[in-house]
């Protein structure tokens, strides 16, 4: 028994941006994308690690190494 699938059926999975936090000190996280989209702004860094986790799934976008970045 064999299988034929068309190539041209399968889903393409392609990254729209690339998703990073900003860590702006205390109380300053936020996770931004390339794509336009940015997070609220959050009390801990942990948090803004998660929105921007949860953005890659959810846009298909990637995640940037590293993730965190400090400053603006």
């Amino acid at each position: 028994m064999s299988i034929a699938v068309a190539v041209d059926d399968l889903p393409v999975l392609s990254a729209v941006g690339t998703v990073t936090v900003h860590d702006s000190g205390v109380a300053r996280s936020c996770a931004r994308c390339s794509c336009g989209w940015t997070g609220k702004r959050r009390l801990l860094k942990a948090a803004a690690e998660q929105d921007a986790w949860m953005h890659s799934i959810h846009q298909r976008c990637v995640v940037g190494v590293p993730l965190v970045r400090p400053g603006n």
